[in-house]
């Protein structure tokens, strides 16, 4: 089983993940349902690479009891601030959502397997679908700090479900597909990216979005012989692996726990259920 490389260039060593509280710089309203929160946290900011998480405490008290996973969006390791991409699915998220400047929030990381940022550049193709872009940010910005031409596709039903355009255009080239056709082309995420390998070459394909998404990335890169990394969105429970209860099935028969050995994983590491 290929195991990519997960640089960590420019990133301090911790033994493992930390409890850390951390203060609220500001938290934006990006569409409906949609949030970006920033954080105070200059040791996660140090030591966390693209595809990680962390397991935010969303309540004062035990309901929910359960904290959230949140993958990490984007970091500001000279000004110690890590932010958050994330979509309002539920309690957790609603009390997350009313936190202000200046509340603290208790926070589990940097945690899981992120993506590979490996030396030696190359073309690649990075694709997010919906709130699924949240952890590419982060990855685009290492790229192409490891000297990768990167090409950036994001897809959503409508406009409004296109996040943080300006940001990702900073380190790429952006194209946007539209279920409604309200910006970009009209048409899914998938038929997007079949339509770039079809007319370009790529060294290797990055992928965050709904099962179907990536299921469909997972397939193409097959046909075209195309390394490719998967970001695996499972409900979790503890982050850290321990109680199994994020698991998907590995192509040696093997389970793995997407919190552990993920949320990253390889195109061929993987088999992917309904």
């Amino acid at each position: 089983m290929s195991i990519p490389n997960r640089s960590k260039k420019g990133v301090e060593e911790m033994k493992g993940p930390k409890e850390f509280s951390c203060r609220v710089i500001e938290q934006a309203a990006l569409a409906p349902d949609y949030y970006l929160l920033k954080l105070e946290a200059p040791e996660l900011a140090r030591n966390s690479y693209p595809g990680q998480f962390a397991m935010l405490g969303c309540s004062e008290g035990y309901d929910p009891f359960l904290r959230r996973p949140l993958g990490i969006h984007q970091v500001d390791r000279k000004k110690g601030q890590v932010l958050f991409l994330y979509q309002v699915r539920g309690k957790g998220t609603e009390w997350l959502a009313k936190r202000c400047q200046n509340d603290k929030l208790s926070l589990l990381g940097p945690l899981g397997r992120g993506f590979g940022c490996s030396d030696g550049g190359g073309r690649a193709m990075i694709i997010g679908a919906g709130v699924g872009v949240a952890p590419l940010l982060f990855l685009a910005s290492e790229l192409r700090a490891h000297r990768w031409e990167l090409v950036i596709l994001m897809g959503a039903r409508s406009k409004s479900g296109i996040l943080r355009l300006d940001a990702f255009m900073e380190y790429g080239e952006v194209k946007i597909a539209t279920e409604d056709g309200s910006c970009g082309v009209q048409g899914t995420i998938l038929d997007l990216v079949a339509r770039e390998l079809e007319s370009s070459s790529f060294a290797k394909l990055f992928a965050c979005g709904p099962l179907s998404v990536l299921k469909g990335v997972q397939v193409m890169s097959r046909e075209k012989g195309i390394a490719a990394e998967l970001s695996l969105d499972e409900r979790m429970a503890c982050g850290v692996g321990a109680c199994v209860g994020c698991v998907c099935q590995g192509h040696d028969g093997s389970y793995l726990r997407v919190c552990k050995e993920g949320p990253v994983f390889s195109a061929e590491e993987v088999v992917l259920g309904e």
